[in-house]
């Protein structure tokens, strides 16, 4: 439940936080790129993987790697990541088309999932199902706990604005761009200009 001093909004900020600056180590395992055990196709967000979507990996066996890999499909806590990565499960799956299933066989966050849990929603939800969710509100309203969405697409968290003019915020998100849940800088005018909105999580939801 949101209150008045917006202490939910601080909360919502430090779980995404935590997924961002979460160090963890694969082993080979942890690295596909072909079909999992139901035949689902899956590429990790590795070093050895190179791709349109992702021009390559990132994350590294044997190495401390920081974030939680993206996972399509996935809405992983940080101990399920971590507990699936000693399981032998695939960390994280950047697939090159949309259309593919998610692998239950994979750990991860994807934009929704990240949404899913710094919201404490009861089930993952896709960046469609935003609206049931949540509402529309101005840029001048937001604060810590809201969203920049483009339904349908993708969803990140506001964290703040990096200057006077607010023309530029600092965001948190999981994309199959990078591969992983990581803190970013982008232009308020450019997210606009691609359709993204400014959400707030509905009361009691």
């Amino acid at each position: 439940m949101q209150n008045t001093n917006n202490t939910w909004g601080q909360q919502v900020i430090e779980t995404a936080l935590q997924y961002a600056n979460h160090e963890w180590t694969a082993t080979e395992r942890n690295v596909l790129h072909g079909n999992d055990p139901d035949g689902v196709p899956v590429d990790t967000p590795d070093v050895t993987w190179k791709g349109d979507v992702l021009d390559c990996g990132w994350w590294k066996v044997g190495a401390v790697n920081k974030g939680v890999a993206y996972g399509w499909g996935n809405a992983s806590t940080i101990e399920e990541f971590y507990a699936g990565l000693a399981d032998g499960k695939f960390a994280g799956n950047v697939p090159e088309d949309k259309s593919r299933m998610g692998s239950k066989h994979s750990v991860g966050v994807d934009c929704s999932g990240l949404l899913t849990r710094c919201w404490g929603l009861p089930k993952k939800i896709a960046t469609r199902d935003i609206p049931k969710f949540a509402y529309k509100i101005s840029l001048e309203e937001i604060r810590q706990g809201d969203v920049f969405a483009k339904v349908g697409s993708h969803v990140m968290f506001f964290i703040a604005f990096l200057d006077d003019k607010k023309k530029r915020v600092s965001i948190v998100d999981s994309t199959r761009s990078t591969g992983k849940v990581s803190v970013r800088e982008v232009s308020v005018d450019e997210l606009f200009a691609k359709g993204y909105e400014v959400y707030r999580k509905k009361p009691g939801v």
